[in-house]
């Protein structure tokens, strides 16, 4: 018996709805491949909603109890990173991307991957956008906006990174060069630090009110540290706390 066969899929679909109820279940779940998909037609009948799709997947929900759905949206929220790589020579890590620039130069960022820490997100971001190596000092702030890509959010983390250079057999620190992303970045350079400050802070053209804000914490030596803690749910992975220090 194919639980899928068309001619008899709405009964059992209703046969399954009605012993979720008697078991005192809140929501049916269903995920239907996309060689399945003809059958979804026949899902929202009895009235199962679209809730997401991933890869080649869509997944379905229905409320079972009473009242409103408790079920959340799936991904209100993007989250982004950016990275403020700052050098011994008090240089500044910057970008120009291929499109859509509203400033001169602006700091590596990018979207955090599914299930990707912020600080490794913005340790990638630095590394694919400019071929520099950096590691996490500190989340000097974040940023929410709203009405983004599909309508969601997001949030923004800021964070500070600390360019892994060398020292020659002559004892001089040797910054790294950087290598613009091919595919996205036009050019990615240090620049000075008093210049991109100046860029940001400009009046005449509006600046960059985030970004002067931004600046302002790191001229101050304020920041946000992150400390790893292990989850009081069993066969959690561990959680990543973020919290603000005294500089």
């Amino acid at each position: 018996n194919d639980a899928f066969e068309e001619s008899t899929f709405r009964a059992k679909l209703v046969s399954t709805i009605e012993a979720c109820r008697e078991l005192g279940k809140s929501s049916l779940w269903i995920e239907v491949p996309m060689s399945r998909a003809r059958l979804i037609e026949r899902m929202s009948e009895p009235g199962l909603r679209f809730h997401h799709a991933f890869n080649g997947t869509a997944v379905l929900n229905m409320w079972l109890r009473d009242g409103e759905s408790k079920v959340p949206e799936f991904a209100t929220h993007n989250v982004g990173v950016g990275a403020v790589v700052v050098n011994s020579k008090d240089e500044i890590l910057c970008v120009r991307e291929l499109r859509k620039n509203y400033m001169p130069f602006k700091i590596p960022t990018g979207l955090a991957e599914l299930g990707e820490q912020i600080d490794d997100a913005a340790a990638r971001e630095v590394m694919e956008e400019t071929g520099i190596s950096a590691t996490f000092h500190s989340v000097l702030g974040f940023r929410q906006t709203h009405g983004l890509a599909n309508g969601r959010s997001d949030l923004f983390f800021i964070c500070r990174m600390d360019p892994k250079e060398q020292v020659d057999d002559l004892g001089n620190v040797v910054i790294p060069k950087p290598i613009p992303q091919e595919s996205e970045i036009e050019t990615a350079e240090w620049v000075p630090l008093s210049e991109y400050k100046a860029m940001v802070n400009d009046k005449s053209t509006g600046g960059h009110p985030t970004m002067q804000h931004i600046m302002n914490v790191f001229d101050n030596e304020r920041k946000i540290e992150k400390l790893t803690v292990e989850s009081v749910v069993p066969g959690r992975k561990p959680n990543a706390i973020y919290f603000p220090t005294s500089p």
